[in-house]
């Protein structure tokens, strides 16, 4: 049972590294959170917080390509 703690640990930690996993998981979260019952600000930071690391890099694109 601790190698499956630990390897599921250390595979949110992997997916918190790259952007879009990251914001898939937040976004996962958030639709966990919205339907166990959380308070509607925590539910919605996180979702916000996941489309956010979702747009950011696209936004970041468009930028610099507009210059």
């Amino acid at each position: 049972m601790d190698a499956l703690i630990d390897l599921s640990l250390r595979a949110v930690f992997l997916a918190l590294l790259h952007p879009f996993t990251r914001g898939l998981l937040l976004v996962l979260v958030a639709l966990y959170g919205g339907g166990s019952g959380w308070p509607g600000w925590g539910a919605g930071l996180c979702g916000m917080l996941g489309v956010g690391f979702w747009l950011a890099p696209l936004w970041r694109r468009w930028r610099d390509r507009r210059r």
